[in-house]
């Protein structure tokens, strides 16, 4: 927004921001949702799990981290009753030691750098004790919800049902969670013709019980007799400047020339032998 901007200006350029975040989201979650990266790093299990889970944008995060994980080594090991505690150290860096803890009875990972309770994602320490434990896969303590790719999918909660508040609120909390699953469904239904033919059909069938149900509308009754009939004729509209043009013609009689001048039927004023047109020059 600049300063000389008016009300007008300011609103029309805001949302024009808004479409273009919404396109560039709907693009991230397209990448997300089709197709698998390429594995770079020397532990494939663990960066397949991760590109399986986390969205497209955190699974690169992910595999930094991960590549970065060889350069920690372990210099202590303390098990207690319901934890290990495991003290790291970077690579020929003996000032920068951390410390990782593993619970056995939640098989959840702690460490002391607290990247994980800041950004919500494992950090090379917890990443290097994955390793050295042998862990194919990432726990779920270590995979936070609102990083997965289905993390739109659940959308479903008491705020959206809920019957208390406005009206308009919950028909547009519903609409945007009923539009994320249709996104879903549309991705599949459209790679397969045969598929595109029966989600399309059950879902205007469903459309059509539903307008009967609310009253909105009148449902379009799709039958085989309906089918063949095909484009018909349009309306008949009447002809501007006459009465009789949707007459038919058997009602409409012969029409007979009269002359303008003595308003006879049969003549012309031309050839009309009372006028004085027929009578002859004299020169």
């Amino acid at each position: 927004m600049e300063r000389r901007y008016g009300i007008l200006d300011f609103v029309t350029n805001f949302q024009r921001c808004v479409d273009f975040l919404k396109d560039n989201e709907e693009e991230l979650d397209f990448r997300s949702l089709y197709g698998s990266p390429v594995l770079q790093t020397q532990f494939p299990e663990l960066e397949k799990s991760g590109a399986l889970n986390y969205t497209r944008e955190i699974f690169l995060h992910f595999r930094e981290a991960l590549k970065r994980s060889v350069r920690v080594t372990i210099m202590e090991c303390n098990k207690l009753e319901d934890r290990t505690i495991y003290v790291t150290q970077k690579y020929h860096r003996p000032l920068f030691r951390w410390t990782v803890g593993h619970h056995f009875g939640t098989d959840s990972f702690f460490c002391s750098f607290m990247r994980m309770e800041s950004f919500g994602q494992p950090c090379v320490h917890i990443l290097a004790m994955l390793v050295q434990l042998d862990i194919g896969s990432l726990p779920e303590s270590l995979v936070l919800q609102r990083w997965l790719k289905t993390a739109k999918v659940e959308l479903e909660g008491p705020s959206i049902m809920n019957e208390e508040g406005e009206v308009n609120e919950v028909y547009r909390s519903r609409m945007g969670a009923f539009l994320q699953h249709c996104k879903r469904l549309a991705r599949v239904a459209c790679m397969r013709e045969n598929d595109f033919k029966s989600c399309l059909d059950k879902i205007v069938e469903e459309t059509n019980v539903l307008k009967m149900k609310n009253g909105v509308g009148i449902a379009t009754q799709w039958t085989a007799a309906g089918a063949q009939d095909g484009v018909r004729d349009p309306v008949a509209v009447r002809t501007k400047g006459t009465g009789r043009a949707q007459e038919p013609f058997s009602c409409r009689g012969i029409k007979r020339h009269k002359c303008s001048n003595y308003r006879v039927v049969g003549r012309r004023r031309t050839r009309c032998p009372s006028g004085s047109c027929s009578q002859p020059l004299c020169t």
